[in-house]
């Protein structure tokens, strides 16, 4: 009899260990799902535009940071077109620049030049690009490739307040679908 007491107790000891061990687990917290995993330093939400607001809070941002140099607006239609004078030879010369934008993986916008005057004149849009950055003050987030005959602008680079920053999702002008994220650090 000793025996079968024996394994009876063993019997009981494992069912004992093995419902205390379930009830360990139960209590535990469970994994973490993906929303709790994915904490992050930055909140940002995403905002849809027209070419007309993106062309008028364009135009209103160079009106304030632009350096006096240059006289232009920006339209937005089927392209991103600028139209100014450029000062040369104490002289104002008629200048137009029409753009096609291309978003970058990382959020900023690459500008090709697709179209290029200066008066009635015939200037490689290269040259152009070239005495654009060595001459004019642009700012420092507008980057010239003359090149490649475009200018980068790194959206992330642009000063915003607060430490924010913008990334573009999708520039279709074709379709007027227009989306930006404006991402912002945690306090």
């Amino acid at each position: 009899m000793k025996k079968w007491k024996r394994l009876f107790f063993i019997l009981l000891a494992l069912n004992i260990i093995v419902a205390g061990g379930i009830a360990v687990l139960m209590i535990l917290p469970g994994e973490k799902t993906d929303m709790q995993q994915t904490k992050t330093n930055e909140y940002g939400f995403n905002v849809t535009s027209t070419k007309e607001s993106l062309a008028a809070f364009v135009n209103s941002y160079l009106k304030e940071k632009a350096s006096n140099q240059l006289d232009y607006k920006v339209e937005i239609d089927d392209d991103v077109q600028v139209v100014g004078k450029i000062k040369a030879f104490s002289s104002t010369i008629d200048a137009f620049v029409a753009f096609q934008p291309i978003v970058q993986e990382n959020g900023d916008v690459e500008l090709e030049v697709t179209k290029f005057s200066l008066g009635k004149l015939s200037i490689p849009i290269s040259f152009v690009l070239n005495y654009m950055d060595s001459f004019y003050e642009l700012p420092s987030f507008v980057h010239v490739h003359p090149s490649d005959k475009s200018i980068e602008v790194r959206l992330s680079e642009m000063p915003l307040s607060n430490g924010m920053y913008v990334k573009a999702d999708k520039i279709n002008l074709e379709e007027d679908e227009i989306e930006f994220s404006y991402y912002h650090p945690k306090q």
